[in-house]
């Protein structure tokens, strides 16, 4: 029984990788720590930069696994956020981003599928019309009413913060719903996340370095999620 445990953990966290799908993982990582060495203004920065990256690599693998990571990162996150005073992403970490990870994981846990070489990886599925207009709505309303809160929270940037956490709010629930479109707004939030965190005194340059390598991995993510949909078929 240990025997077959640690086989699964190996495939899960080893399997079915490509080659240049570890040369991708390994300069992310090596930028990571390339930034703190040029920059060392925050080491839980960095270290959230690190994990971030090992769970959006993973999930644009479709790998189970990144909830683990996606633990590590939230908490150090949350931290950074704290000292850069950006209230809006303390709270999509504390109400968004733990919780998922425990509700993504039982979800995806019952839609797993059996690749080539004996990983598993989360069954793909795709948005209506009808799911595109209540997603995009579900932004417009959601944007306007968290920024009013921030201001009166007396947030800092409070139009990028609001924005970037609606977007996540409903990423998230994208993901943890195993909808590929996800990617189209992890796209957009990587995106405004650079702009925002390019404003910050703190801990800056690793976030900065983590979202740029976000949003390649998020474009490659769509590639692969397309696929994962397809191979259910």
């Amino acid at each position: 029984m240990m025997k077959l445990n640690l086989e699964v953990i190996k495939n899960e966290f080893l399997g079915g990788w490509k080659p240049f799908e570890l040369v991708w993982l390994a300069i992310f990582l090596s930028v990571q720590v390339i930034v703190y060495i040029i920059e060392p203004d925050s080491l839980l920065a960095m270290i959230s930069g690190i994990a971030g990256i090992l769970c959006v690599v993973f999930v644009s693998k479709g790998k189970i696994s990144n909830y683990f990571f996606g633990l590590i990162f939230a908490y150090t996150y949350f931290y950074v956020a704290w000292q850069a005073n950006y209230i809006g992403e303390m709270n999509t970490v504390l109400y968004v981003y733990i919780p998922a990870q425990f509700i993504g994981y039982f979800l995806w846990k019952d839609n797993l599928q059996k690749g080539a070489s004996h990983t598993e990886s989360v069954i793909s599925k795709s948005l209506t019309l009808k799911g595109w207009i209540m997603t995009l709505s579900a932004i417009t309303i959601g944007t306007l009413l968290f920024v009013q809160a921030l201001k009166s929270a007396g947030g800092s940037v409070v139009g990028l913060d609001g924005l970037t956490t609606v977007i996540v709010v409903v990423a998230q629930l994208l993901m943890v719903l195993r909808y590929r479109e996800q990617w189209i707004l992890w796209i957009a939030l990587n995106v405004i996340s650079i702009a925002l965190w390019m404003q910050a005194k703190e801990g800056s340059l690793s976030i900065v370095a983590m979202y740029f390598a976000y949003l390649l991995n998020s474009l490659y993510g769509y590639y692969n999620w397309r696929k994962l949909e397809k191979a259910k078929v």
